[in-house]
């Protein structure tokens, strides 16, 4: 299983600044807009109000020609009634005319003629407009007054003597109400303000709505990482796991805890169906600390499983207990381990203590077989006495075999490994053996796959092997059968299967038939296949045994290739038959025949 973790994306550098950056720049933006938009509706306003202050001082140039073109000669009497009447509008303060030193000639208020109006500098031929506070807020536009300036020229004269008549520099004032329009702006300011401060909040929202999604997208994707990078390791890991809640109902199970248990229905879904952990949850349900506690769990049928346990209780956020965890990993192979090396020692004492017995004791035979021969020359006319010496003698040679095996199996075995074809090496330690199987009436069959497979091992040792196994075999198939041997290839190891359809071998006597000594024949002396399992163990190889009483047995040898034994030479190849498997069948009725 492959798990990708995702890394750095195209919103990573989105971070809390730059969105606080974006707000302010926005808020910029909006405010600018918006100061813009007010100076916009102010000069409007301006416009506004100078547009009907030049429309008065239009209309007052005209009626003033008008007065000057008539009998009366359009004076100073005249003028002032038209700014009376004028001012009477209601968006106009109060109109008023001065001369060039501010003096007031004529005025829309009565009450102010003859006294000063300050006036700016103004052009002669120019405006001026401008906001003042006193007496009250007005909006003032300025400019001469010139009522000849449309005047029919039979008339303009006439006009201008008239006007002179009235003062020098006259400069015409109108004082416009600007409480209607600024009212109406800071209403229009008020909703700028509003819709813009909407626009702000929208815009703002918008973006940290952007950074929630972001963060939210961030934050479930590494979640979705986590979760796979947890189911990955939860499902890969060596050990077996199982999570319950409090009430024992299990939760999950990684692939290693049904692996190792080997339940034929699976895991049950509660955790009291499994004797072994039940009994550590009660444990954890006391308080208990649970570490690398060895317990045996049922598998189905007589299978027993030995585990390691480590158990922990599961805490939520708050610290409350949620449920257990147990983690166990299968100590059968550990078990065998521990089994191999105490059966190492005991083999390396017995071998030690054997060697010293073997030396004592064959001393002492030299002799008793010495004095065996002695008495059976000076009793040649003693049949008895020959007999009993006879007897003492084969039992000597007897003993001293045992002996010699027993040295045998106390020496270090020495390897003297070599690229061997194995096919020679099974074919001959047959033909060792074909007479005792024509006599027992077995039938021998040898199947090599490939034929050319070689492998480096001691061809000596290995015969050694071979002919006890086969021996074995022999004498568990009394009645005839069938004795065949199985060498294949499988990648880098080759697999040997020595198999006969003897008797086999009790359930009970499995697990000792390897130890030295122990024999179920009355004359054996056990040490065949303890020589057996040594040699496989110096070639860093493996040996299993399957048997069923009445049946037959099966001895399964798993050796290292090693070196070039995969690549035959291109000869060998040459030279191997085309068949894959060779056959020998030797029965007691073909040898009669």
């Amino acid at each position: 299983m492959k798990t990708k973790i995702s890394g750095p994306d195209r919103w990573t550098w989105f971070s809390p600044w730059v969105i606080i950056g974006s707000v302010c720049i926005l808020a910029a933006v909006l405010a600018v807009l918006a100061v813009k938009n007010i100076r916009r509706e102010q000069d409007f306003m301006e416009r506004a109000l100078r547009y009907q202050a030049d429309i008065l001082m239009e209309f007052l140039e005209a009626g003033s020609r008008t007065g000057m073109r008539g009998p009366g000669g359009g004076g100073r009497r005249h003028i002032q009634t038209l700014m009376e009447e004028t001012a009477q509008q209601p968006e106009v303060l109060y109109i008023t005319l001065v001369d060039g030193d501010g003096r007031i000639v004529a005025s829309s208020d009565p009450q102010r003629i003859g006294g000063t109006h300050r006036l700016p500098h103004v052009a002669a031929d120019g405006s001026l407009h401008r906001f003042i506070d006193t007496p009250q807020q007005a909006f003032e536009v300025i400019r001469a007054f010139r009522p000849w300036s449309g005047c029919n020229p039979r008339h303009r004269n006439i006009c201008m003597e008239r006007t002179a008549a009235l003062g020098d520099n006259l400069l015409l004032i109108v004082g416009m109400d600007p409480s209607p329009f600024e009212a109406a702006m800071r209403q229009d300011r008020h909703q700028t303000i509003l819709l813009f401060g909407v626009m702000f909040l929208a815009g703002a929202a918008g973006f940290v709505s952007l950074f929630w999604a972001q963060h939210y997208r961030s934050a479930r994707r590494s979640l979705l990482d986590m979760e796979r990078l947890s189911a990955t390791v939860f499902n890969q890991m060596p050990a077996g796991l199982i999570t319950t809640d409090l009430r024992g109902t299990v939760r999950q199970t990684n692939t290693a805890a049904r692996d190792i248990l080997k339940l034929p229905g699976g895991i049950p879904g509660r955790l009291d169906e499994l004797a072994c952990f039940a009994a550590v949850r009660r444990q954890l349900e006391r308080g208990a600390a649970v570490l690398e506690e060895e317990v045996t769990c049922c598998a189905g049928g007589d299978t027993v499983i030995p585990l390691l346990v480590n158990a922990s209780v599961i805490h939520d956020g708050e610290g409350r207990k949620a449920g257990y965890v147990f983690l166990f990993t299968d100590m059968t192979g550990i078990k065998q381990l521990e089994e191999q090396l105490r059966r190492s020692e005991r083999l390396a004492a017995l071998g030690r203590l054997s060697a010293g017995i073997a030396h004592e004791i064959r001393n002492p035979l030299s002799s008793i077989k010495g004095f065996a021969a002695i008495l059976a020359k000076k009793v040649q006319g003693d049949e008895n006495a020959r007999a009993l010496s006879k007897v003492m003698e084969d039992e000597v040679n007897r003993l001293n075999r045992v002996v010699t095996e027993l040295l045998e199996f106390a020496r270090p075995t020495e390897l003297q490994k070599r690229r061997t074809a194995v096919k020679e090496v099974i074919e001959h330690s047959l033909r060792l053996v074909e007479s005792d199987a024509q006599a027992a009436g077995i039938r021998l069959s040898v199947d090599v796959r490939p034929q050319e497979l070689r492998a480096e091992f001691d061809p000596d040792r290995f015969s050694q092997v071979l002919l006890n196994l086969y021996l074995n075999a022999i004498q568990a198939m009394d009645r005839g059968g069938r004795l065949s041997v199985e060498a294949e290839r499988h990648e880098d190891e080759w697999v040997l299967q020595v198999e006969d359809t003897g008797c086999g071998i009790e359930p009970a006597e499995l697990p000792h038939i390897f130890d030295p000594y122990f024999t179920t024949k009355p004359r054996g002396v056990g040490l065949g296949l303890a020589v057996v399992h040594k040699i496989v163990e110096a070639h860093n190889g493996e040996i299993d045994v399957e048997s069923s009483p009445g049946q037959g047995t099966r001895f399964i040898i798993r050796l290292p290739l090693g070196g070039a034994a995969a690549c035959p030479s291109p000869e060998e190849r040459r030279a191997a038959p085309s068949s894959g498997k060779t056959q020998a069948t030797l029965t007691a009725s073909e040898e009669s025949s």
